[in-house]
């Protein structure tokens, strides 16, 4: 029984020890992979140009397989809002090809320059050609982070700062409150939204009323396209779902919502 609750909790014992596992075997994969990589291009992984390739490879490509679990962690603990999640997984997409590029440049000119690469000392003109190669790789790289931010602060920016621009009128419950008749027609109307029916309605007066909007087969809770609501819920005599074709170019400022004391949201009175 102890060991069904240890296997039914996602995010529990078997997630960190996974976590773990995954933690340590990746960098013995990593450290192998390029070993054996290098091993294929350069014969032995002797001096320091080598060396630093080795290195920078081997722990790059380890920071880049951990980073799923990094995710993983934070969208487990839910600190993080939306526009957050956005910025943290752009940072890390920053950083996997911050780090690709600078393997690509040390492995480019490791293996470009192996006659020369000696056992002692630091090559001046390898490191040169490493992080000349590499900064000019960067350029495009930070124009496409620098738009990738910006995009994600406009998006943040208008979000936060959003008005609605929807009308809303104080209609008592009374006057929102279908006739228990039409209540039962919707039944053998297929729901628009979860528990929301938008219907034509025809009124006592013969009128007839489009794009109400009605929730949990009880209330009007808006109108689409009126001023006002202009009638009480209990003068509808008749009602007939709308098919998608016939749904209206949504615009907020056309939409007419109902506010009122007891507003029932949940089929409850």
């Amino acid at each position: 029984m102890k060991k069904n609750v240890l296997f039914k909790d996602r995010y529990g014992f078997w997630f960190w020890l996974r976590w773990i596992v995954w933690f340590a075997g990746s960098f013995i994969v990593s450290a192998v992979f390029w070993t054996m990589l290098m091993k294929n291009f350069f014969h032995e992984i002797t001096g320091p140009e080598l060396q630093v390739t080795w290195a920078v490879s081997v722990f790059g490509s380890w920071f880049l397989l951990v980073i799923p679990f990094m995710r993983k962690k934070e969208q487990i603990w839910k600190r993080l809002n939306q526009d957050q999640e956005r910025a943290v997984t752009i940072s890390f997409q920053g950083a996997g090809i911050f780090i690709g590029l600078w393997i690509a440049a040390c492995f480019f000119w490791s293996f470009s320059m192996r006659p020369a690469i000696r056992n002692y000392g630091l090559d001046r003109e390898w490191t040169k050609n490493v992080f000349i190669t590499w900064l000019v790789l960067l350029i495009p790289f930070l124009i496409w982070m620098y738009r990738r931010a910006d995009a994600i602060f406009r998006r943040a920016h208008a979000r936060q700062t959003y008005a609605p621009r929807h009308k809303s009128i104080y209609i008592d419950l009374k006057g929102r409150r279908l006739p228990k008749n039409i209540a039962e027609k919707l039944k053998d109307i297929p729901e628009t939204l979860p528990g929301a029916h938008l219907v034509h309605v025809t009124l006592k007066n013969g009128d007839k009323v489009p794009h109400v909007f009605i929730k949990f087969r009880r209330e009007i809770a808006g109108i689409y396209g009126r001023e006002e609501l202009g009638f009480e819920a209990a003068e509808i005599t008749e009602i007939r779902g709308i098919d998608p074709k016939e749904f209206p170019a949504y615009e907020e400022s056309k939409w007419l919502r109902l506010d009122g004391p007891d507003r029932d949201l949940h089929g409850q009175n």
